[in-house]
């Protein structure tokens, strides 16, 4: 019996004919299929037989199988085409493919004898077909596109032979898949007028490659196709929509690739179900697939889809209540990135969606970015949420409305597009009415103050991309704070804000500046009678001593950056307010204030590093001390135990060290300051003078005390120097205590401030500091005058390399201060290592002049000195100007002076005579004059008079002249 398939429409998607084809068993294909089916499926199954059956034994064995074949007038020319020699044919066809490559002619096919030829050529010829479009010549423009080959491609538009080119070809597949490459013969049998029933053919008979020819098919289509809009779209479609009813358990895995390709939306919309709902949801979420979705509808306007997607959803819902969160997500997508409109019916199902629902925040979320859900029943929407919050309040709903209240779109945007899982923004316009309506009926003031204790900390919070909207919480309290209902509510934050600051992490979230400064105003606002209570100073106390050292560095600098703004800002207000309790001292003690000081270089802590620097600058300007951050570098950081410091500290005084152990003690003390910093200061200090009960405010007020220290430590230089790194920090920090003192005085306009000769305060400060800094050096230019009596050379000159290199700092820092220690005097002896060891000696050029002018002939005296060995050491214009100066003064001092005075001037300074005509020649002739006046005024044989000494042009040596 033969009977000839459907050209045009529909062929069987029974998924039966692949189960049947699977088991080969006669009987159930004869009973459950119809004739028409068997003869689809006539290519496979006589493949099967005649792998079964031998030859000469056909008949004996499978009868029934064979019964069942033979009633169809093509098994014969099945049969033929399977005893066919195939590896001939595998052979013949590479040979003309090589052929065409090497001639560049793919048109050497003749297929005009097609039907003439015998079986073996008919194979061949179709073979080489489709090795033509598979060997990707020239002529082929592309492999989706249609090819120049005409010839060949009348003979698949054929009726006549479609039959026939159909079981050829799966016999031909079936006996020499490795030959083709489905990604170039695919698309072109699809170019064929009948290219859907080859294909659909392929597909029942070899199910083996039948999911790799569909896959196929779906890369080689465009993003459009599916839209019926040329013949090979069409038939694209058609064939992935009889695949999947042929083979349903690949529907998911063949929708996610059109999904990953975009291709064949229209597929995924008509077999939407339950299964695909994911599916459907990634295309609406990711932008590009979204973008491809549109771009599909707004070509074609498929309202009508839309319409029945929905229809779908809602349907899907009553089935599976769960759907609720990714029903709503797929509406608000559609609502706001595609512009579809709901229908009044279709509000009505979504209404019914939110009411139902558990998740209050999820419904609200969805409220918001479309609000006309509640255009008719308000009352009923707002006596829901109102319900609702009795029962529980999370986290997140509170964010919502206390960024409803204060009309904050952009967090608000934030926490609506978290909720739902897409973006979107919320339209002012049409939110405005339900914004007024939230915050007069649900979200009070009162109710968001009450359900503030329900808002957890954030665990981990930094500006990292995994918490992109961690900082909602914070945001919530700073508002809160802010506003003043804190205040007017009392309620507290102190707990709350302080275990936020334990759980910060780096980089620091911006919002934590926020949050700090809002927290220290509301605990410190002078226009409310109630006040937050400040975090617990045992709390930050107990902090410190749990975690020493570098641990939890990101939470040590939140808290030293809350301490500096809260006292900060008590300094402000306490000429207003006397019971404003300050942290007390030793909090900023147990900080490692120089090790964080090196951390605000870091990006991490970029977001607080300019008010934390300014303030540490303004209150504890001595930790930006370079001098430890260079063993840092040099060495990698260790945190060293304090106490075996002090103990090596302690047993030098006592019994001494050697040179290469006090080096060794250095370097560890200032890797061990950058984590200790005060501390260790006040513990060496207490080490130092034998004074347990010193404190760091005792220290600043007295810095010089830190100088009392047993003489035989000059001995150690190394030492000296952290010594005198110790008075550098108490200095810096005297000068802050002078300054917070006399700010303090004039916010409380008192008078208790002690004026001399109508000083003003500020100059009076100066002055303090100008003496106690002087002092501070006179001291250590006395120490090191007895230590050279006593030392050898060598340990003098290193002890003089380090006074002399913290007298420079102290110059460079405070000139003036080069002034005063002149001004005032020092042994002569030490000028010499003065002027060669402190660069910044030369400034005493500026005030030799008024030393000269001096009534005191010892001041005069030291000037003459001090000139003498500048100008040796500097022997530049501005020093040629001043002895010029000096010369004169000399001359007029010869004449006013009482002999004796006379006599003891001249034995001091006559050095300054003797010694110009090395130093500047061209006033040898008066230096001359002077001296020849000296030794009149004098009275001094010629004889007695000292040797005048000059250099030659060729500043060879020197010779003497005769005065």
């Amino acid at each position: 019996m033969s009977t000839s398939p459907l050209i045009s429409g529909d062929y069987s998607c029974d998924p039966r004919l692949v189960e049947l084809l699977y088991t080969s068993d006669p009987y159930a294909l004869s009973t459950q299929l119809s004739d028409d089916q068997i003869r689809l499926l006539l290519p496979s199954l006589t493949w099967l037989a005649m792998q079964k059956i031998p030859k000469s034994h056909r008949i004996l064995q499978s009868a029934y199988l064979v019964k069942i074949i033979n009633r169809f007038n093509q098994t014969d020319d099945v049969i033929q085409l399977l005893d066919c020699n195939f590896q001939a044919i595998s052979h013949e066809s590479k040979k003309l493919q090589r052929a065409r490559l090497k001639s560049n002619n793919p048109s050497s096919i003749d297929t005009s004898e097609f039907g003439q030829a015998t079986v073996q050529e008919r194979c061949l010829i179709v073979t080489s077909l489709l090795l033509v479009s598979s060997s990707g010549t020239k002529t082929t423009k592309c492999p989706y596109c249609k090819t120049n080959q005409q010839q060949e491609q009348q003979l698949f538009d054929d009726q006549t032979y479609m039959e026939y080119l159909g079981d050829l070809m799966c016999i031909l597949l079936l006996e020499l898949s490795s030959l083709f490459k489905f990604e170039t013969f695919v698309p072109q049998l699809l170019h064929s007028k009948y290219g859907y029933y080859y294909l659909f053919r392929l597909l029942l008979n070899i199910p083996s490659i039948s999911l790799t020819l569909i896959e196929t098919v779906v890369r080689t289509s465009s993003s459009l196709c599916g839209t019926a809009a040329t013949e090979i779209d069409h038939a694209r479609y058609q064939l992935v929509l009889t695949y999947v009813k042929l083979y349903p358990n690949y529907k998911n895995r063949i929708l996610r690739l059109c999904f990953q390709r975009k291709t064949l939306l229209l597929i995924l919309l008509e077999l939407f179900d339950e299964s695909t709902v994911n599916i459907l949801t990634s295309v609406l979420t990711d932008i590009k697939h979204r973008h491809w979705f549109n771009k599909y509808m707004k070509q074609h306007n498929h309202q009508e889809l839309i319409r029945t997607l929905l229809t779908k959803l809602f349907t899907f819902y009553k089935k599976q209540t769960n759907l609720a969160p990714t029903i709503l997500k797929i509406c608000g997508i559609l609502h706001i990135h595609c512009d579809v409109k709901f229908t009044q019916s279709e509000l009505s199902q979504l209404l019914m969606i939110l009411t139902s629902m558990s998740n209050i925040t999820l419904a609200l979320s969805f409220l918001m970015i479309v609000p006309t859900l509640i255009e008719s029943v308000e009352q009923t929407v707002i006596q829901w949420l109102k319900h609702s919050l009795e029962k529980d309040v999370s986290e997140k709903l509170l964010m919502i409305g206390i960024f409803c209240s204060a009309n904050y779109l952009e967090p608000l945007n934030a926490i609506v597009s978290n909720t739902l899982g897409f973006n979107c923004v919320i339209r002012p316009g049409t939110f405005t009415h339900l914004r007024n309506l939230l915050t007069q009926t649900v979200f009070t003031t009162d109710i968001l103050i009450q359900r503030f204790p329900l808002i957890p900390v954030t665990k981990n919070l930094s500006t990292s991309k995994q918490s992109s909207h961690a900082f909602l919480p914070a945001h919530f309290i700073c508002h809160l704070l802010s506003s003043g209902s804190c205040n007017l509510h009392h309620v507290n934050m102190n707990k709350w804000i302080y275990d936020q600051i334990l759980l910060c992490v780096e980089p620091v979230h911006p919002i934590m500046l926020t949050l700090i400064n809002e927290y220290v105003r509301a605990c410190l606002r002078q226009d409310y009678p109630w006040h937050l209570d400040p975090i617990y100073s045992k709390d930050i106390e107990d902090f410190f001593n749990d975690n020493p050292k570098i641990t939890l560095i990101t939470t040590k600098t939140l808290l030293l950056l809350y301490l500096l703004s809260y006292d900060e800002q008590v300094l402000k207000i306490i000429p207003t307010s006397t019971n404003i309790q300050r942290y007390p001292r030793k909090l900023f003690d147990l900080i490692p204030m120089p090790y964080l000081a090196i951390k605000l270089t870091d990006e991490n802590y970029s977001s607080i590093a300019p008010q934390l620097g300014r303030l540490m600058m303004e209150q504890f300007p001595y930790v930006f001390l370079a001098d430890h951050v260079l063993y840092l570098e040099a060495d990698r950081f260790h945190p060293q135990d304090d106490q075996l410091l002090l103990d090596v500290l302690a047993n030098t005084l006592e019994n001494g060290i050697s040179r290469k152990q006090a080096e060794q003690w250095r370097r560890l003390w200032f890797r061990a300051y950058a984590v200790s910093g005060q501390q260790l200061t006040l513990k060496t200090a207490r080490v130092l003078l034998k004074n347990s009960s010193l404190t760091y405010d005792s220290l600043c007020s007295d810095p010089n005390c830190l100088l009392r220290f047993p003489h035989s430590l000059y001995n150690y230089s190394p030492i000296i120097q952290i010594i005198l790194f110790i008075m550098r920090e108490l200095l810096i920090a005297s000068r802050y205590q002078f300054d917070r003192f006399i700010n303090l005085k004039q916010q409380q306009q008192s008078a208790d401030l002690i004026r001399i000769n109508d000083l003003k305060p500020e100059q009076l400060k100066e002055s303090l500091i100008h003496a106690q800094e002087g002092l501070v050096i006179q001291i250590l230019l006395d120490a090191l005058d007895e230590y050279d009596k006593i030392a050898s050379s060598a340990a003098c000159r290193e002890l003089q390399g380090v006074i002399c290199s913290f007298i420079h700092q102290m110059f460079i820092s405070n000139p003036v201060l080069a002034k005063l220690v002149h001004l005032q005097g020092y042994e002569s002896q030490l000028i010499k290592p003065m002027i060669y060891s402190v660069p910044s000696a030369h400034i005493c050029l500026d005030f030799i002049p008024q030393m000269l002018s001096s009534n005191d002939l010892n001041k005069q005296i030291f000037a003459f000195e001090l000139i003498t060995e500048l100008a040796q050491f500097y022997p530049i214009k501005r020093a040629l100007l001043v002895t010029k100066l000096s010369l004169q003064v000399y001359a007029t001092l010869l004449r006013v002076l009482p002999f004796e005075s006379r006599i003891r001037f001249f034995c001091r300074t006559y050095r300054f005579l003797t010694n110009l005509s090395s130093i500047f020649p061209p006033l040898t002739q008066y230096s001359i004059f002077v001296l020849q006046q000296a030794a009149r005024a004098c009275s001094l044989p010629p004889s007695s008079l000292p040797k005048l000494t000059w250099s030659s042009d060729d500043l060879s040596s020197p010779r003497n002249i005769g005065v």
